[in-house]
């Protein structure tokens, strides 16, 4: 037979202190689980809820128009012109120096030539002269990417530069240096002379 506890108070804080073990043995005995947003980035989230809402192949589908229609616009930019443009970043403003054929200074011929060498693999004629030599003419109408357009621009002075499409053609000018101009800027319009294509266009 169990003695009664001497104050009724005892009897309360005995009750208590037992409950609360009970409720502390029962939490230890389970590990925690955290909220799935709690251990999950936002990103990864809204992707699972994304798959599992059932919106994954629109999703696909509208990637794989994008590919195509970044396939086509890559496809009307020949590769020669892409060429042209990443020698253009690399020599623009690289100054003219008549004979020249490094980044301190270079003529136009010999622009012509480090372009052919380093983007295409092609050993072409150093000097104006000799390139007018080379290839066959083309009509100013059927210019295409990668042919060399010439220029009377005095009294026996002749340039020389590399059509690059859209009426742009890329040079090294006397007075910028290596830059694109425009066939119909009124300078270059007036003094236009021929255009060649070379073999291996």
């Amino acid at each position: 037979m169990a003695l009664p506890l001497p104050y009724p108070s005892m009897r309360y804080a005995t009750l208590l202190f037992t409950c609360l073990m009970l409720l502390l043995a029962g939490c230890a005995s389970r590990s925690p689980v955290a909220p799935e947003s709690m251990t999950e980035a936002p990103a990864a989230i809204r992707a699972k809820q994304k798959a599992s809402s059932g919106n994954s192949a629109p999703d696909l589908q509208a990637q794989q128009e994008m590919d195509a229609l970044v396939a086509d616009v890559m496809a009307e930019v020949p590769p020669l012109r892409v060429s042209l443009e990443a020698q253009h970043e690399d020599w623009k403003g690289v100054p003219y120096r008549y004979g020249g054929l490094s980044p301190r200074g270079v003529d136009c011929s010999g622009f012509v030539y480090l372009t052919f060498l380093s983007r295409l693999g092609m050993e072409v004629p150093r000097t104006t002269t000799e390139l007018l030599q080379s290839g066959e003419k083309v009509k100013r109408d059927e210019i295409q990417v990668g042919d060399l357009v010439f220029f009377r621009t005095g009294p026996g002075n002749r340039h020389v530069g590399i059509y690059m499409g859209n009426g742009d053609f890329l040079h090294a000018s006397s007075s910028q240096g290596v830059m694109t101009s425009s066939l119909s800027n009124p300078y270059w319009r007036q003094r236009y002379w021929q255009a060649r294509r070379l073999a291996g266009l």
